[in-house]
């Protein structure tokens, strides 16, 4: 319809009179325009920025103020949607499979791109499915334990899992996520056995941590900080190559495991396809709001480091981490479900 009606306009075939050519010719020119005028006014209505874990979590309560910024920024309401299970996959590929208009974004983690594609059967293609925005913050990990397990550092924890194999279970955000990774990692290189319990994110793995359902959780800092003064928490080191600046008593686990570093990042995606403009607008924006003092000072004290970067950024650090990450499964001895 739309090359017929070039051509009859192109050719001013008598089929039209004056008028009528004339009215064709702006109906032509809007149609053409309309691709464009959709991206110039983006955005235009609400935008749901999908978390792939259960609220309470360090990617949800990150996710949440980046919701509030780009609210404030963009003019319109910007609503976060938990979409937890199976490691984050779940909510990848809901967004994976989302309309290309931006109104529908992915607050990701390491896990869904580099990690959950090698540990089980997912729907999308975490190398082209999503068009990365910027990089929101990164963070290490903590590992902590219930105190009534009767250890006080790493080099103890080592030693008393040796002495009991597979009785010290520990818990993650669900099969593929970091803190499964990270902990896989660590049994492996300490040469001791544990047993994984998967949650659906790391509220509910803290809940059960604090209950004494679980004795370890090598989960983010942001997670596990809020509770550091819980007397059933107890903090044994930060996954991190160095120490952290506001916790520096608290060792890295690199200094019982010579090597042990892991770190991880969460930041927004959109699925591949959302046109350029929305996403250079979509990319100013979320490093706009991750450089604000106010975020940064927040983020810090949930031991979260700000880092806005750019997409070209986001891309190669995706890159660099699918070849580490499928490494560690390899070397963890993870199994991929089918």
């Amino acid at each position: 319809m739309l090359r017929s009606l070039a051509h009859m306009v192109a050719s001013g075939a008598n089929c039209f009179p004056t008028r009528g050519r004339a009215v064709a010719a702006m109906l032509m020119a809007g149609i053409l325009a309309s691709p464009a005028r959709a991206q110039s006014d983006w955005p235009a209505g609400p935008i749901a920025i999908v978390v792939p874990y259960a609220a309470g979590g360090n990617t949800d309560i990150m996710a949440r103020l980046l919701a509030d910024s780009l609210g404030g920024s963009l003019k319109r309401a910007v609503s976060v949607d938990n979409k937890g299970g199976a490691g984050g996959a779940i909510g990848a590929d809901f967004v994976a499979r989302a309309a290309k208009d931006g109104y529908t974004l992915l607050f990701g983690t390491t896990a869904q791109l580099s990690v959950v594609p090698y540990v089980q059967h997912v729907h999308y293609d975490a190398k082209t499915a999503f068009a990365p925005v910027s990089i929101y913050g990164t963070n290490p990990n903590i590992l902590a334990i219930n105190a009534a397990l009767p250890v006080k550092n790493v080099a103890e924890l080592i030693a008393y899992a040796k002495a009991h194999p597979n009785e010290v279970n520990y818990g993650s955000g669900g099969i593929g996520s970091i803190a499964h990774l990270a902990s896989a990692l660590f049994a492996k290189q300490a040469g001791i056995e544990l047993q994984h319990v998967p949650y659906k994110g790391g509220s509910q793995t803290i809940t059960e941590l604090l209950a004494g359902h679980i004795q370890m959780y090598l989960g983010n800092t942001s997670e596990i900080l809020p509770m550091a003064t819980a007397g059933e928490l107890r903090l044994l080191a930060v996954s991190s190559g160095k120490r952290l600046q506001d916790l520096p008593d608290l060792p890295t686990i690199g200094e019982t495991l010579p090597g042990y570093v892991i770190d991880a990042w969460n930041g927004l995606l959109a699925p591949a396809g959302v046109p350029q403009a929305v996403l250079t607008r979509l990319e100013a924006e979320t490093i706009k709001a991750a450089h604000d003092p106010d975020v940064v000072g927040k983020l810090r004290k949930l031991g979260i480091f700000a880092a806005g970067s750019t997409s070209a950024n986001f891309r190669s650090t995706i890159v660099g981490e699918d070849a580490l990450y499928h490494g560690i499964v390899e070397s963890a001895g993870i199994v991929a479900e089918p």
